[in-house]
């Protein structure tokens, strides 16, 4: 009989506490704080991510978990397909380029920095397209068309090695084309049975494919010179999405009705794997991921309420991942809007805003809950965004009530002192940085569009000095960073406008993916600031949007529980507080924001 040091090259330890890092699949210690065995097992589960930013199914697809692209689809009510372009960055979507021709039902393959789109519908005319292009990354270029119309097909391989097979001419076909970077050529390798809605997984010379109408089990296995039948899945596929290998494949989602099913295949037979948490078909028609990492975007759940945005991740590790999301907190002791905020998640400042008239309550935020402390000496609301931390906070101009003013106030943690002035009036600044190295900019000598400015100013902890002009003049944007290594985005009216201030001159940087005003901000421009959205003009009860900036682009993250603008927004990308705002009226309500997590599956063994 063998030992256990015999199968896994290691002894069983004695520990006072759980190892929470680099353990092996069946690894066994022993536990002798809790007088337990315990083990590491793989666990295998879909984790909901960060939706889409537009709506649409039967996209073209590629890449990996953590850097897909989908490009085209069909946008749902929209009568005619897209050619919108977005890549996932294993948290958040961004924009990418748009294709030169819009469709739908594209054959997709590649990554994300070299993609391919092949085929499709490019409704109305013609149903049933040739057209082949290509994705660097950042735009796409026409190339060599397929050999004969087709769309709807099983798409894997590279941008320079890649198979489209079977597919709708209208009519179902067995035909396999391949692609060798530059052209097409019919291979004469036919399937054995022809198909349209099926998936493929891996490469011109391994590849399998699985599913279709109206052959929703049939699997083939390709060698890269003839199609051998293999076993049937076990579920029926049909408009279903796909990922990993020839002998290590998934196929998840499809018909009959929108879809939760997915199947795994070892190479040799399939077995029922764990279902996605929504149901959908004609998700990205080329695979994305590998058997242990696979990711589903987009699709269509007709005729229940669209799920064209979903973005699924599968993972089958040691670990267990927890989703980004934003959580109830602690209500406000005072509902109020167009208020400031600093400090972090467990050490957190609201103060100022307004309810019926200027107020200049402050509370502090322990992380579950507020407290109230003393009134700043001049009540206010707009001011800038809030600067500093719990104990050091800085509340910069504002408005009471007609007009701006220019009051500086300096928090020590337990009461507010005047300081020097701004230099002029100002409302609805962004501003960021500590308490004696803040850079506030944009906003408005007085309430009012035609009173907008560009210009900036910076703080030493005594004085103010002025700064150069930012390209785009605007108010209630927002911002984060520090005086050296800011970010200010967006502002009235919606703009999706960012510029990147270093401590000189500021330089304009990618845009936001939805326009905003009155937004919140926490992090720091070099650590990937996150941005929670607020109200508008437009829309007087808030939006629930928010978007995530890496350094040079913005993305998008996990949207807020409750709609709501012009609230105190502070901490990090990944434990961020947005409290009260505007609703209608002022709100007290508060949501903690947490980044995805990853613990190890950990399991007690019973002792026998």
């Amino acid at each position: 009989m063998s030992t256990y040091r015999k199968i896994h090259g290691r002894s069983i330890q004695a520990v006072t506490t759980d190892p929470s890092e680099s353990v092996a699949e069946g690894q066994v210690w022993y536990n002798t704080t809790s007088d337990t065995f315990k083990s590491v097992l793989i666990n295998e589960a879909w984790v909901s991510a960060t939706p889409m930013s537009t709506f649409r199914y039967g996209t073209a697809g590629g890449g990996t978990q953590s850097a897909a692209f989908v490009g085209g689809g069909y946008p749902t009510p929209s009568p005619d397909p897209t050619n919108v372009t977005e890549e996932y960055n294993g948290s958040g979507w961004s924009s990418g380029g748009n294709m030169n021709t819009a469709r739908m039902y594209i054959g997709g393959s590649g990554t994300q920095t070299a993609g391919l789109a092949s085929g499709g519908d490019e409704y109305p005319s013609p149903r049933y397209s040739v057209l082949v292009e290509e994705y660097d990354g950042s735009s796409w270029t026409v190339q060599n068309t397929l050999p004969t119309q087709n769309k709807n097909m099983g798409s894997c391989g590279t941008q320079t090695a890649s198979l489209n097979i079977g597919g709708s001419v209208p009519a179902a076909t067995n035909v396999t084309n391949s692609y060798d970077g530059t052209n097409w050529t019919n291979t004469g390798h036919n399937l054995n049975t022809a198909r349209f809605s099926l998936r493929a997984v891996g490469t011109t010379t391994s590849a399998l494919v699985n599913g279709g109408n109206p052959n929703l089990q049939t699997t083939e296995e390709y060698d890269g010179s003839s199609w051998t039948s293999a076993s049937n899945s076990v579920s029926n596929f049909d408009a279903h999405s796909s990922a990993g290998t020839q002998t290590a494949a998934r196929m998840f989602g499809g018909f009959p009705s929108p879809s939760v099913q997915h199947n795994f295949y070892d190479g040799s037979s399939w077995s029922t794997a764990p279902n996605l948490g929504t149901g959908r078909y004609y998700g990205a028609l080329g695979p994305i991921g590998t058997s242990t990492a696979a990711l589903m975007a987009g699709g269509n759940a007709s005729p229940s309420p669209v799920t064209g945005v979903a973005t699924e991740e599968f993972t089958s590790s040691a670990n267990v991942i927890t989703a980004a999301a934003w959580a109830s907190g602690g209500n406000l002791n005072t509902a109020r809007y167009q208020m400031a905020g600093a400090g972090t998640q467990t050490a957190g400042l609201a103060f100022g805003g307004y309810t019926t008239t200027a107020v200049g309550d402050t509370e502090e935020y322990n992380g579950t809950s507020w407290s109230e402390q003393s009134d700043l000496g001049t009540a206010r609301y707009e001011m800038a965004n809030g600067n500093g931390t719990q104990t050091a906070g800085l509340c910069i101009a504002g408005r009471t009530s007609p007009g701006a003013q220019s009051f500086v106030e300096e928090y020590n943690g337990s009461s507010w002192s005047e300081v020097n002035n701004l230099p002029s009036n100002r409302v609805a600044q962004g501003s960021c940085g500590p308490q004696t190295a803040t850079v506030a900019a944009l906003g408005a000598t007085a309430p009012g569009a035609p009173n907008i400015t560009n210009t900036s100013f910076e703080y030493d902890g005594t004085n103010w000095t002025a700064g150069n002009t930012a390209n785009t003049a605007r108010s209630a944007a927002f911002a984060a960073g520090t005086q050296t290594s800011a970010i200010f985005a967006g502002g009235s009216p919606s703009l999706t406008a960012a510029e990147e201030y270093n401590g000189t001159s500021f330089a304009n940087t990618g845009s936001l993916l939805v326009g905003a005003q009155g937004a919140n901000a926490a992090g720091a421009d070099s650590d990937a600031a996150l941005f929670t959205s607020g109200g508008n003009g437009t829309s007087p009860s808030g939006v629930d949007e928010t978007q995530s900036y890496d350094g040079s682009v913005f993305s998008t993250a996990p949207k807020l529980s409750s709609k709501r603008g012009y609230a105190a927004g502070f901490g990090t990308q990944t434990a961020a507080v947005v409290g009260g705002g505007l609703r209608t009226a002022g709100v007290a309500t508060t949501e903690d924001f947490t980044g995805e997590t990853t613990s190890l599956n950990v399991k007690t063994l019973t002792q026998s």
